[in-house]
């Protein structure tokens, strides 16, 4: 009976106590790095989520107004992509939106209600963890569709509309290289002055 005893010797432990570690290890690697993953994936959602909002701040106010044709930074002719945006609100107050340096960082910014805004009467709308690259407004027609032309009635028979194109680097660091997104949207006015 006394050779029969049974149990597991240290070797054994040894062999069993390896393994363990070995496999505790790479389930702890495969977690951390899904995990760092699922951050990044994250924000990197939150700042394609933030600048898509701005974008869409842009849109809304641009459909519920239209542009203002006489704003005294546009040319005659609006041909070339312009990087601000004159609107008149649904109550035909001034509205405008322009990519500005910003507490170290572009942004894209507002002024209602003035015309001729003063440093302090623009806001920020894009959050502190994104820079703006690139802000271009196609404006069509090129003039100004609803001002009477005497002899030959309205200059064009369009609604006015705009196309957005919106770039924005997240300070998200991956692989050594900013996260940019890329944004484009047409909104057409539905406002109707005819």
């Amino acid at each position: 009976m006394i050779g029969n005893k049974k149990g597991f010797s240290m070797m054994e432990m040894v062999l069993v106590l390896g393994i363990f570690a070995i496999a505790t290890t790479y389930a702890l690697s495969i977690f951390t790095q899904s995990n760092t993953v699922q951050k990044r994936t994250a924000n990197i959602q939150r700042s394609i989520s933030d600048a898509r909002y701005v974008l869409e701040v842009m849109a809304r106010e641009f459909r519920m107004g239209t542009v203002d044709y006489s704003y005294s930074a546009y040319p005659t002719s609006l041909t070339e992509p312009e990087d601000e945006l004159a609107l008149l609100d649904e109550n035909n107050n001034p509205v405008i939106f322009r990519k500005a340096l910003s507490e170290g960082r572009d942004a894209v910014q507002v002024c209602y209600n003035s015309v001729n805004c003063v440093s302090d009467e623009w806001l920020d709308i894009t959050p502190t963890d994104i820079k703006v690259t690139r802000l271009d407004f196609y404006i069509s027609p090129i003039k100004d569709p609803f001002a009477w032309q005497a002899g030959s009635g309205y200059f064009y028979d369009l609604q006015p509309r705009v196309t957005i194109v919106l770039e924005t680097e997240s300070n998200i660091i991956d692989n050594d290289k900013l996260h940019t997104s890329h944004f484009q949207t047409t909104v057409s006015s539905r406002k109707y002055e005819r």
